[in-house]
């Protein structure tokens, strides 16, 4: 997905700033990694190809982090809850298939576990 790799200076977000753009190209080195500068984090959201993540607005400076998780209290899989793409543009029956399907959609080996 668009979102997993760094997006090529051609292909603008308007989610992305042209600085953090800038920034990125410079940290990848030879092979396509990306270097993360000290005292800084690269963070993932939650829901990995929907998350505005560092991937979209940079690294987190270690002085912005001011606590750490203690459990993950619920996990679902989205592609398990989503609904056929016949059912994407009726509000009404995306929501039935949600109520029917969601037991289906949780991770339940993942809820309410203690992180370390």
């Amino acid at each position: 997905p668009y979102r997993d790799n760094f997006p090529d200076l051609r292909y603008a977000n308007p989610n992305v700033t042209a600085p953090w753009y800038a920034q990125v190209r410079k940290l990848l080195d030879d092979h396509g990694e990306l270097i993360v500068p000290e005292n800084n984090y690269f963070v993932l959201g939650d829901n990995r190809d929907d998350s505005l993540d560092s991937r979209y607005w940079g690294f987190v400076p270690r002085e912005s982090i001011l606590g750490r998780p203690l459990f993950i209290y619920f996990s679902v899989d989205s592609e398990t809850s989503s609904p056929s793409p016949a059912m994407q543009d009726d509000k009404l029956l995306r929501f039935a298939y949600s109520l029917g399907h969601v037991t289906d959609a949780i991770r339940w080996t993942r809820c309410l576990k203690l992180v370390n």
